[in-house]
């Protein structure tokens, strides 16, 4: 992901910034690669494998996009880039 950041810091008009930040899954990438360089870490418990959970809104078993759990059998805690940050209560303006 350090490709994003490098993306990201050559930002330098507004057109650039909107191309950037074009849609939930680019914005959501980006945020992932500026919290987790080095992969996803649990913020409950700091352990470093997770995997990405279905959907339960509709029911799908497709990925339900960002939102993973703790692989530790001690943990099991859901979460997303934003949990236990100033955006974790911050709702989607997309769609």
């Amino acid at each position: 992901m350090p490709e994003m950041l490098a993306a990201l810091s050559s930002i330098r008009t507004v057109e650039e910034m909107i191309a950037a930040f074009r849609d939930e899954q680019h914005c959501r990438r980006l945020l992932e690669s500026m919290v987790w360089p080095d992969g996803r870490i649990c913020p409950a418990c700091g352990f470093k494998r997770s995997i990405a959970l279905a959907d339960r809104d509709t029911g799908k078993r497709r990925a339900r996009p960002g939102l993973y759990q703790c692989s530790s059998g001690d943990c099991r805690f859901q979460f997303t880039v934003t949990t236990h940050t100033p955006l974790h209560s911050t709702k989607r303006v997309f769609g």
